[in-house]
Formats: structure tokens, C-alpha cells, sequence
């Protein structure tokens, strides 16, 4: 990369481009044995004199609350996102009514009051520490897309019906307190917590996957006439009731299942557990499309302090961060000096992340030297996206040989899969039709720089940097533009690479 931006000169504006992830921080949902101290069961009327009436004509503020009593309409095609530290609430006898199209983000705290109304039809998305509280009515058609990475409580009095596709990320919950309805056409990925109260009844009619980092209690009465598959784990609670009417709970091989239940009160509702290979394991992931357009960014020291909390609200999804740069010695001390830094803080800002290594060997045994130093480079860090070799040094085009470089980056490469990382080769067009044999290299990844407004490389690639120019909130210098078409987080998860499974 350093090279490839002094080899071309060329000042093109950058390119403005915001594709969204499709998916949402994940973090650690705080553990308790308590779990009605996730939800409140009871409504509280909310003190409201200070609240603004909301009508779905303007965007809403920080740190003002606003109330709904009548019916509100948010149309198609309209994005409206309720910002930290600000309440929505529908009050009773009003409703508001989100359109196939049109989407809300919840980053405060939606409250849905006791004959109050909720429809979905479009996209409705919870950030993490943000809640939805429905003591009322909410319903979610079949065309609706739900994704929480928070708490979403249904209250004592309240009834939710799902019908769409719906997300619980890792750092989201569903607590029932009354009537929870998964519908027949539902769609649903549990990667967190779904937890039914004792005086809850929670029915499943469609399908619901529960990963291996999710997991459903039920103290109350849990019915399932539709299919349930559990690579997590479900508790059931020593009074709960599990009703199969016709439906199908299934364990895969890492599925787990503890009846707690009085023997008094089993009735024969056992789950047969003969069959649990059959089942795939499945990551939280697994509902992730594995095509993407995810807008990414490269950086190194160069890039000087980073405000990442920034970057991340730009609208970049992704980071590959230079981790080192190697001389081909038995003594390599060549760490970024702000890798430690970038890698720590933007992965707590959301995003995800991968590193890269400026390759300087010239012979297979160097080259071998330099991954080992990458991988211990990497190695105390959590990464979500390859482990990538960048190979276009000038030293290296004049004094080797086609089969030579070729060689070199098999070493390098090989040697970071061995240590269970996802390999990637980096490198410019230049390089990938001139200098390298690329069939032999055809077992990994590519991520192509070629800064023009569209590629004309005609092979396969993964990521594309298409300019060095690109603009970017929080960071003061220029810097490299990505695209990403492959969703590596998925590919990375469910293949057990970079030591997270």
C-alpha cells in the first residue's frame, strides 16, 4: 500500500458511498440470575408534560421525548432514527404504523402504552442499550425485518405477534411477561436471550433457530407447533410447561436441554434426542447474507490519531488495520506503533476488524519469519475479518522471479492459516497480472487495490480498494477506500478461524 500510493499518482475525488452492514454492534449481555430484572412487567405511566408531540414529519432530537396520540404514519422509503437519551411514546388509543420500506432505528427507549398500537412492516432496528417496552399491541407483518441487540419486554397486559423475519443479536434479549407470538410465517435467529415468565405463554409457530451463543428460559408455559432448532441452550424452570403440538424441537450436536420441570408434571412432552447429529451448528451469523457491499477502511501510523467513534458513525462497517512490517531478519521488531491503539478502540467503537503485514522477505524462509511475527503480532486481539499479507514491494518486483513471489506469498499465507487465522493476499492489478501466478494462488482470498471508478481486473476478488484519496469523519489525513463484497465475519465465524469458535 505504501508503495502502490507513491507507484500512483492519481488524485481522484473520493468517492462517496454508505452501505449500511445490515447488522448491529454486538456486545455482552450482563449476566444475572434474575431474569425479570431484564423487563419490567408492570406498566408505569410515564410523567409526560415535557414530551413533544410527534407527528412523523420531522426528525427527532437528542434528549427530547416525544409522544404519539393519534395514528402516525412513517411512510415508504423514510429512515427516522430516535437518538440515545430520547423516549418515543405511544400513548393509549394511539398508534404508529412503520411501512414495507421505510425504517426506525432505536438508540433511547420506545414505550408502547397499555391500548396503545404497534404495526411493523418495514424495518424496525434496536441498538444496543436501547430497550422497547410494550405493555399494548405490537404486531409484525411477514414482510417486516426486526434486528435487536437490546432488551425488548412484553409486559403483563402486553401482546406481541411476530410474523417477519427477526434477529435477536448477542447483545439482545426478549423478555415475556403475557403473550408472545412467533406467527407461521416468522423467521427468526436467537443469538441471545429469549426468556419467558412464569406468568407468560410464549407460542412458536414458524421457525426459530437458537445459535450456540443463544439461549431461552421458560418459567412459564412455552408451546411450539412449528420448529424449533437449539444449538445453544433452553431451561426449562422447575414449574414451566413445554406443550409440542405437532411441532419439532430439535438439539444439534452442541444443543443443549435442561428440564427442570417436576417429574409430576413432564406428561410425557420429552424431546427425543436420538437424532442430534443430523442437525448443522449453527453461529449467530447464519441469517447474515454471504454477499455484501460493506464500506470499509485501511490504515496505518500514517493515519495519525484516530477518533473511531466517528469513523464508525460515518457509515464505515470495516477496518484492516497494518499490525507490522518485517525486514526479513532473525530480529523483527517492526510492529505499527499504533496498532495496539486502532485495534482496541475500534473494536469497541463497533467495528470490525481485520490486520495486515507489509511483506519486505525476499526468500521463502523470510517470508516465513515475517508471518510468524504477524501472528504474534495479532495474537492477543480479537479479529472478525482475514489476516491479510501485503505483498508489492519495489525490492521484490526487480529481484525475483514470477514463480519466486509466488512462492514467497504461499509461505506467508500458508503459514497464517496453520496458526488458524483466514488468510488474504493484498495486492494491486499491476501485480496480480504481471508479477504473481495467480492460480497458484487461486486457495485464497484477494483484495485488489485499483484506483479507478471501476475495476477492470477480471478475476476473482473479495475487497476492493478503489482510491487512497477517500475522506473520513474522525480521521485527518487522506485515507484508503474499501468495498467489501464477501461477508468474511460470517465466512470467519462459521469456519472456525482467528481462535473465536
Amino acid at each position: 500500500m505504501k508503495f502502490f500510493k507513491k507507484a500512483i499518482a492519481l488524485l481522484l475525488s473520493a468517492i462517496c458511498v454508505c452501505f449500511g452492514t445490515g447488522g448491529f454492534a454486538l456486545g455482552a449481555f450482563t449476566e444475572t440470575s434474575d431474569s425479570a430484572s431484564y423487563g419490567i412487567a408492570e406498566y408505569i405511566p410515564a410523567e409526560s408534560s415535557d414530551y413533544k408531540r410527534w407527528t412523523g414529519s420531522s426528525n427527532f432530537k437528542e434528549n427530547q421525548n416525544y409522544y404519539i396520540d393519534r395514528t402516525v404514519k412513517i411512510t415508504k422509503e423514510k429512515t427516522f432514527t430516535l437518538p440515545k437519551n430520547s423516549k418515543l411514546l405511544i400513548k393509549d388509543k394511539g398508534s404508529l404504523v412503520i411501512y414495507s420500506g421505510s425504517t426506525l432505528n432505536i438508540k433511547g427507549e420506545l414505550i408502547v402504552e397499555p391500548t396503545a398500537t404497534v404495526i411493523v412492516s418495514g424495518e424496525l432496528n434496536t441498538l444496543e442499550n436501547s430497550a422497547v417496552n410494550n405493555y399494548g399491541t405490537f404486531s409484525a407483518t411477514k414482510s417486516s425485518s426486526l434486528n435487536i441487540s437490546s432488551v425488548f419486554t412484553t409486559g403483563s397486559k402486553g401482546i406481541t405477534a411476530i410474523s417477519g423475519k427477526m434477529n435477536v443479536y448477542r447483545a439482545g434479549a426478549i423478555v415475556n411477561h403475557n403473550r408472545f407470538t412467533f406467527g407461521k410465517n416468522s423467521d427468526v435467529t436467537l443469538s441471545g436471550k429469549a426468556i419467558c415468565e412464569k406468568n407468560g405463554v410464549m407460542f412458536i409457530k414458524g421457525a426459530l433457530v437458537v445459535t450456540m451463543n443463544g439461549s431461552v428460559k421458560s418459567n412459564g408455559s412455552l408451546y411450539i407447533y412449528g420448529r424449533m432448532v437449539v444449538s445453544g441452550t433452553v431451561t426449562l424452570a422447575p414449574n414451566s410447561k413445554l406443550h409440542k403440538e405437532n411441532g419439532r424441537l430439535s438439539l444439534s450436536k452442541s444443543g443443549q436441554l435442561f428440564d427442570d420441570r417436576n417429574k409430576t408434571s413432564l406428561q410425557g412432552d420429552f424431546v427425543d434426542m436420538t437424532n442430534r447429529i443430523e442437525y448443522p451448528e449453527l453461529s449467530e451469523y447464519d441469517s447474515e447474507p454471504a454477499d455484501v457491499n460493506w464500506l470499509g477502511i485501511d490504515v496505518s501510523r500514517y493515519q495519525g490519531a484516530i477518533d473511531w467513534e466517528k469513523v464508525k458513525a460515518s457509515g464505515v462497517d470495516f477496518v484492516i488495520l497494518r499490525s507490522s512490517i518485517g525486514d526479513g531478519s532473525d530480529n523483527i521488531t517492526g510492529e505499527d506503533i499504533r496498532f495496539s491503539y486502532n485495534v482496541v478502540e475500534a473494536k469497541k467503537a463497533g467495528l470490525m476488524v481485520g490486520a495486515y503485514h507489509y511483506l519486505w522477505a525476499e526468500t521463502p524462509e523470510d517470508a516465513r519469519k515475517e508471518a510468524q511475527f504477524f501472528i504474534r503480532t495479532i495474537s492477543p486481539y480479537i479479529l472478525d475479518f482475514p489476516a491479510v499479507l501485503d505483498f508489492e514491494d519495489p525490492s521484490q518486483q526487480e529481484n525475483l522471479t514470477n514463480a519466486e513471489r509466488t512462492e514467497i506469498a504461499k509461505v506467508f499465507l500458508e503459514e497464517v492459516r496453520k496458526a488458524g487465522y483466514y488468510p488474504m493476499l493484498y495486492t494491486n492489478r499491476s501485480w496480480a497480472t504481471t508479477y504473481l501466478n495467480m492460480d497458484e494462488l487461486s486457495d485464497y482470498d484477494v483484495w485488489l487495490a485499483e484506483w479507478f471508478p471501476q475495476t477492470s481486473y477480471t478475476d476473482d476478488y473479495g475487497i476492493w480498494q478503489y482510491t487512497a484519496y477517500g475522506k473520513v469523519s474522525g480521521i485527518d489525513m487522506d485515507v484508503d477506500l474499501n468495498i467489501c463484497y464477501k461477508n468474511y465475519r460470517k465466512i470467519i465465524l462459521n469456519g472456525g478461524y482467528n481462535h473465536l469458535k
